[in-house]
């Protein structure tokens, strides 16, 4: 090979070398101002927005860090990470915290650089500490790391997100929480950075009762932040839909939670439950994506299901006969207790029968198609498209029930609409003031807040089975073992309010909603059945009491009347031995007098009175006195309204006086 072939492959190469470069200098050629494009590349980062200053903030210090690594960025980076695992394990807090600056000039849009190292210090770092002072520091150093990368990340809405659950989750809910919400409330630097960064910790909205910032609350807005940036276009990557949108309204509810726990149990307390639940409520209405080709509402399962029955009701109206053939069949393939609770009008069910109910048409399986094929043939086209339309909510409901499951949606929900009454609020202060004066060894006055407490506690059950499973049932559950401790007793009465909750709790650990409600409805119907039943011994009792009572007053009144008897008689045989000259006027007095009480007997008995003997015949003359009976004849009472004769010596009386 000579020299003039090989220059010849040297102009060769160049040539190739320069018409390569012309099509990557039209690719590549970097936006202009003017309104000038750029280059293709320039043009679909543009487009797409992931130029650098559109990801975030540019820092000089990290674009020399890059060029410093001369291609070896990767390499530099893990070498970083293992130092900062060996500083953590030696406790030198001050490398660590320099080497967790030099990987995120390295790599400052790689999430999980923040979210690792920012956990890393607020949960490994600060545990290594005694002071909760110091610990604190650390937690709020993980804060300010995630901070400086949603600054440098303003289209990671998972960034924005990690940080408002450290505020709420770390500060809220570690060991040290109580401490940790003090020391935030009070941390007016932090504060400070808050404000520079959007998040109003001025506002009401961030402030708790104490009119504080709260860390519940301004973990809340972080949130609300991130979902802002969600509804501005901005892709969710590496997280649920649901997990994402259901942490904001959560550290509402959290919040009226950590302020009861903290003794603020009035109407403050109230309010704040209401707007957790006007919150929680927005989130049900919220849509949802899902792993489907549609969008879900947690709050509206109930109108699907309405829509459901809507849709089958008319199937059932356009196959006829053909549909409620194949019901029959499917519900004959169910037990009987099944049977009977569907067979119940929905208004007569009791709230068992109502459970049941819901749960046995989950079981009746309605083969759809095969209905539709045997209708009408002139229906069956909109036969077919009603069951297209059922299959279609099916699915949605399916959806939505699986998704309210995974966050226990009926739950929260339910616990909003509880706690914000007033009977719950007063319940939770009365055990809360129970629980302080059986700490202060005042049992007399904690045994009867207890019990005071526990009854509004059976009746909030009652209404809201669901609470059963509570956190706050377990604190109650708690109470309860100190209140059988206080009255130095183990036994439950039959009338204890709280006797199903004991009793479940204690035999399965935490109590099962539906079967709470089973049990609580079973011994309400048989209580009834034993108020009734003690109802109507308590009648007979009476009944027969009162008996006996009339044969009492029956019995001394007879005793009365021979007493009475005795009496008379005994004056009568005085008076005859006072007074002889007399005995046969008195004798004929007390004649009359009988014949005047049986004149006033007759009358009463509706019959009219006897005339007078004197003028029965027309004459004025009076007819000869009767003869004056045996003296061994008892004497006659007189009838009621008759002038009482104490004796026939008084009647002898009257007659010498009137004769006088």
């Amino acid at each position: 090979m000579n020299r003039t072939t090989v220059l010849r492959r040297k102009l060769i190469y160049l040539m190739i070398l320069v018409v390569m470069l012309i099509p990557l200098y039209l690719l590549g050629q970097p936006s202009g101002g003017g309104g000038e494009g750029g280059g293709q590349l320039a043009q679909l980062r543009g487009k797409y927005d992931i130029a650098e200053s559109d990801l975030g903030e540019i820092s000089p210090a990290s674009e020399t860090m890059k060029l410093a690594s001369l291609g070896l960025r990767g390499v530099a980076a893990s070498l970083l990470w293992k130092k900062s695992h060996d500083y953590r394990v030696m406790h030198e807090w001050d490398r660590l915290k320099a080497t967790l600056n030099n990987i995120a000039l390295l790599q400052p849009h790689f999430d999980k650089v923040w979210e690792f190292q920012a956990h890393n210090l607020a949960y490994n770092v600060s545990t290594e500490f005694d002071d909760y002072r110091q610990r604190y520091e650390m937690v709020r150093e993980g804060t300010e790391f995630l901070t400086k990368g949603v600054n440098q990340n303003r289209k990671a809405p998972r960034l924005v997100w990690y940080t408002g659950w450290f505020y709420g989750q770390k500060m809220g809910m570690s060991d040290e929480k109580k401490q940790f919400r003090r020391l935030f409330s009070e941390d007016e630097k932090l504060h400070e950075d808050l404000l520079n960064e959007d998040i109003a910790v001025d506002s009401p909205e961030a402030r708790g009762p104490m009119n504080k910032p709260d860390n519940w609350l301004v973990g809340r807005l972080w949130l609300y932040r991130g979902y802002d940036l969600v509804e501005s276009g901005v892709q969710i990557r590496r997280q649920t839909p649901l997990n994402f949108y259901e942490t904001g309204p959560k550290w509402r509810l959290k919040h009226a939670e950590a302020i009861e726990d903290e003794g603020v149990l009035d109407e403050r307390a109230q309010n704040a439950w209401q707007l957790a639940s006007a919150d929680w409520k927005s989130f049900g209405n919220r849509s949802v994506p899902t792993t489907a080709a549609f969008t879900i509402k947690l709050g509206q399962l109930d109108e699907l299901i309405r829509q459901r029955e809507d849709k089958i009701e008319k199937l059932r109206e356009v196959t006829g006969d053909a549909y409620v053939e194949a019901e029959a069949k499917a519900i004959e393939k169910l037990d009987p207790v099944q049977r009977d609770a569907l067979s119940t009008p929905r208004e007569e069910r009791s709230k068992s029968q109502q459970s049941i109910a819901e749960k046995a048409r989950q079981f009746i399986s309605v083969d759809y198609d095969a209905v539709a094929r045997a209708a009408d043939p002139s229906k069956q086209l909109e036969a077919l498209q009603l069951v297209e339309d059922v299959k279609d909510l099916d699915e949605r409901i399916l959806k939505t029930e699986g998704y309210r499951k995974q966050i226990n949606y009926p739950y929260w929900d339910t616990l909003a609409m509880a706690e914000q009454e007033e009977r719950t609020v007063r319940a939770r202060r009365l055990i809360y003031e129970a629980e302080k004066a059986n700490a202060d060894a005042e049992l007399e006055k904690a045994i009867s807040l207890y019990e005071e407490a526990f009854e509004v506690w059976a009746e909030i059950f009652d209404d809201y089975p669901i609470l059963v499973i509570d956190d706050t049932a377990e604190d109650l559950y708690d109470s309860l073992r100190r209140y059988r401790i206080a009255i130095d007793s183990d036994e439950i009465p039959d009338d204890f309010p709280l006797k199903t909750f004991i009793e479940l709790m204690g035999e399965y650990g935490q109590v099962d909603q539906d079967m709470y409600e089973q049990v609580r409805q079973t011994q309400k119907e048989l209580a009834a059945q034993r108020q009734a039943e003690l109802e109507e011994e308590e009648r007979r009792l009476e009944e027969a009491a009162a008996k006996e009572a009339a044969e009492a007053e029956n019995s001394e009144a007879d005793s009365e009347m021979k007493a009475d008897e005795a009496d008379t008689a005994e004056a009568a045989d005085e008076s005859e031995a006072d007074e002889p000259e007399s005995a046969e006027s008195s004798e004929e007095e007390v004649a009359e007098m009988k014949e005047e009480a049986e004149s006033s007997e007759e009358s009463a008995d509706g019959e009219p009175a006897k005339e007078d003997e004197s003028t029965s015949d027309g004459s004025d003359e009076p007819k000869p006195e009767s003869e004056p009976e045996p003296e061994s004849k008892p004497e006659p009472q007189p009838e009621p309204g008759q002038p009482e004769v104490d004796s026939p010596g008084d009647a002898a009386v009257e007659s010498d006086e009137s004769g006088s």
